[in-house]
């Protein structure tokens, strides 16, 4: 979700992020995978060496783009009382943002009545606008009774996007903490785990017959932070709704910094048709010492070459949410460089930017 961050060098925010990743082969249908050992990036000169932090010389890069185009998102839609939703619509298309998504905690905060459903349906067709879907921050694993509070707004969440005719609500497969955001050393346990498998099993169940994906996003400090264990997580759920939001930047640490090309393959490989969408970040490690700092999109370790064209092969249009910068301005300069790197690549972004 868009939010302002203090500055420290280029865009700071110390982003403690990431998973050691490598690809591995894609599942045939209905193909239990093979768990004999943890999935890792290949070794790069050898099992011999101490860290396989440096990329391969041959790293795959295949830039052959797709049929399908992406939309951009950044603006939050908003419900507050008395929007002006043919303005705010039309303000987001005149500033290159063909999709938009909504923070659950503001929008579960008011009922909306029919009509206003109706008005902004009516507003989102005249401007040509997606809105794809609502983001849940909470907490669906925190200590009880919280666990309960959040699992119950993720499900009303549902609900309220299937009124709006939205595709998903994306959560996290949260943390032991009761703030989700602070990495809890259980958080990879099997009690870990299996808190996050009982949550999201209670969630689809209760919203049993909605057809609203409900997408984990990837994040590091979180037992779900890389593609095999959202292949994972998806497998012991058991429901073809629980699906795959990555924000690649989110499973990238020192020791795969340099390997993202390598990162954002994996997660195509291995997830494929399971990504509901994603989020465009980037980061840079200029410093001795191993925290990740965000950066200007298309500036930093995010191989936003093969990262649009993946998306652009996929079988459906995929919406982009842009996230994490400061300004206006600055999201407007990282929609210039996204666009700039997909007209290189053959890639279409859906609508214009204006001058």
């Amino acid at each position: 979700m868009a939010r302002n961050v203090s500055r420290r060098k280029l865009f700071t925010g110390a982003l403690t992020a990431g998973l050691a990743a490598s690809a591995m082969p894609k599942l045939a249908s209905g193909q239990a995978p093979q768990r004999t050992k943890r999935p890792e990036l290949p070794d790069v000169w050898g099992a011999d060496s101490i860290y396989q932090w440096s990329p391969p010389a041959n790293v795959k890069r295949d830039l052959t783009p797709g049929p399908s185009h992406i939309r951009l998102s950044n603006p939050h839609i908003t419900n507050a009382e008395g929007t002006d939703y043919g303005a705010l619509f039309k303000s987001m298309r005149d500033g290159g943002w063909s999709a938009c998504e909504a923070g659950s905690a503001e929008w579960l905060s008011r009922k909306v009545p029919d009509s206003e459903v109706m008005e902004i349906k009516k507003q989102l067709k005249a401007h040509d606008v997606v809105f794809y879907g609502i983001h849940c921050a909470g907490n669906i694993i925190a200590p009880d009774p919280d666990a309960e509070r959040w699992q119950r707004h993720i499900i009303d969440a549902i609900h309220s996007a299937a009124q709006f005719d939205c595709q998903l609500v994306l959560t996290h497969s949260g943390s032991l903490y009761p703030n989700r955001n602070t990495p809890h050393p259980q958080n990879w346990s099997k009690e870990g785990w299996t808190r996050s498998v009982n949550a999201l099993k209670r969630i689809l169940k209760d919203t049993a017959g909605i057809k609203i994906e409900l997408p984990l996003e990837s994040v590091e400090s979180e037992a779900v932070n890389s593609p095999w264990s959202h292949l994972r997580m998806r497998e012991d759920v058991g429901d073809d709704r629980l699906m795959a939001g990555p924000d690649i930047t989110n499973q990238i640490f020192p020791s795969n910094v340099f390997r993202a090309t390598e990162l954002i393959n994996a997660n195509f490989d291995v997830l494929g048709e399971a990504i509901s969408y994603v989020h465009a970040k980037d980061v840079v490690w200029n410093e001795m010492l191993p925290g990740l700092n965000w950066a200007m999109n298309c500036t930093g370790a995010m191989d936003y070459e093969v990262f649009l064209t993946h998306l652009s092969r996929m079988k459906t249009n995929k919406n982009m949410l842009v996230e994490f910068l400061s300004t206006p301005e600055e999201y407007q300069q990282a929609q210039r460089n996204i666009r700039a790197v997909a007209a290189k690549v053959g890639v279409k972004i859906y609508g214009t930017q204006a001058a």
